[in-house]
């Protein structure tokens, strides 16, 4: 049994035994969780090895990539521009970033773009993660030549890759600098931090080591789901299987290269901005990010969102049934809206989560926030072991 470090209010109990259990299970490694509730830090706590071979401790100020959580990040930039009058949602792309509107994106709005719902996402010229460090002019040509793969606003088809790479553009176009470097002073030194897109050299020694699973656990896992399972990788499978090319264009390129996963445990991969993959934070900053969300979009002197765009987030969205994720999920403004019940009963709730298991969450309806990050991968879109805390989180205040 992993030894629990950290602090939590007695009431959030239930929350922490969940999490002694994913570690009973051998379902983590290494992993933290932290809960703000109406303002206040309610739980932060943190347990097991930061690397499986030397036997380090995850250590309170321990740092993880995040994967699809970077998001979140990305779209919490916009919403910052957006509160201050130099961002609109409803404008085409073109209008900031004019190369955009080739082969066909000229009426594109930054909304459907931003909510997954332009046709753009993936493109099909071949990419390298690495082209992104050492050729953004390939990188920048595949954007503004892609044409939409469906006709915009007519369908929704999730981003994996390709949406961090338009939303790395467009922001810079906006604001005139890079979004990790606008998340940096804007938010993570407001905020007093540990939170990244683009990590400095200084903070690598900081980082665990991700796990994630091997193909011959993958397959063995997914095996009976394709076969029979009404889940989500069941649909996903079957759907590459029968020749379903949204999920391999969306997921595939830009490749990672033969080390798949394997390569975010390099610190050149950490080093550059990948606004849709490679944050790198820990738990209790995701949930301090949040917690201004789920107090109204304001903590002091900080404002991230004013009143309108709160109720544009918290709105319940209309859930669509995504071509890539083969489930109905929506965005607002960037920001995932997941189906009821499965992270939040609360429709107002929003945030975002990211392969393997991290989550961050704002519920402005509970003014709950949370935050939790893993280096033991797992194979499923919406793991069990994150369910099973979010869960326990609402048990928690019920």
């Amino acid at each position: 049994m992993a030894e629990i470090h950290g602090e939590w209010d007695v009431r959030f109990t239930p929350l922490i035994d969940a999490f002694s259990k994913n570690f009973a299970e051998k379902q983590e490694i290494g992993a933290a969780i932290c809960v703000f509730e109406r303002g206040k830090k309610v739980a932060d706590v943190w347990a097991g090895e930061k690397d499986r071979k030397t036997h380090a401790a995850w250590e309170k100020d321990s740092l993880i990539p995040i994967f699809s959580v970077t998001k979140a990040l990305a779209a919490l930039c916009f919403l910052i521009l957006a509160a201050r009058k130099k961002f609109d949602y409803d404008k085409p792309v073109s209008f900031y970033w004019p190369d955009f509107a080739l082969a066909g994106k000229k009426d594109i709005s930054c909304r459907l773009l931003l909510e997954h719902r332009s046709g753009l996402y993936a493109v099909e010229r071949p990419l390298s993660l690495s082209d992104f460090k050492d050729n953004y002019p390939k990188v920048y040509h595949a954007l503004i030549m892609q044409k939409p793969l469906f006709t915009p606003g007519s369908s929704q088809g999730y981003g994996a890759q390709m949406w961090g790479a338009y939303a790395g553009e467009l922001f810079r176009h906006v604001a005139h600098e890079s979004v990790g470097q606008f998340f940096q002073r804007e938010v993570a030194r407001k905020l007093g931090i540990d939170a990244f897109i683009g990590l400095p050299p200084a903070r690598d020694a900081q980082v665990a080591t991700l796990y994630p699973v091997s193909v011959v656990d993958r397959l063995t896992a997914l095996i009976p789901d394709i076969v029979m399972g009404e889940t989500t990788e069941g649909r996903i499978g079957r759907a590459f299987m029968s020749g379903n090319k949204s999920i391999e264009q969306a997921y595939m390129n830009p490749s990672a290269g033969p080390k798949s996963v394997d390569v975010f445990n390099e610190p050149w991969v950490r080093h550059i901005e990948l606004p849709w993959v490679n944050g790198v934070a820990n738990a209790r900053s995701l949930a301090a990010i949040m917690n201004v969300l789920a107090s109204g979009g304001r903590s002091g002197k900080l404002q991230f969102a004013n009143a309108d765009l709160m109720r544009e987030l918290t709105k319940e969205n209309p859930l669509r049934y995504d071509l890539v994720l083969q489930k109905p999920l929506g965005w607002n403004l960037g920001f995932l809206k997941e189906e009821r019940w499965l992270y939040s009963p609360n429709t107002e709730a929003f945030g975002h989560s990211g392969m393997g298991g991290p989550v961050a969450l704002a519920d402005p309806k509970a003014k709950l926030a949370f935050g939790y990050v893993c280096n033991k991968m797992d194979y499923k879109v919406r793991p069990d072991k994150t369910l099973r805390l979010c869960k326990a989180l609402y048990e928690c205040v019920a």
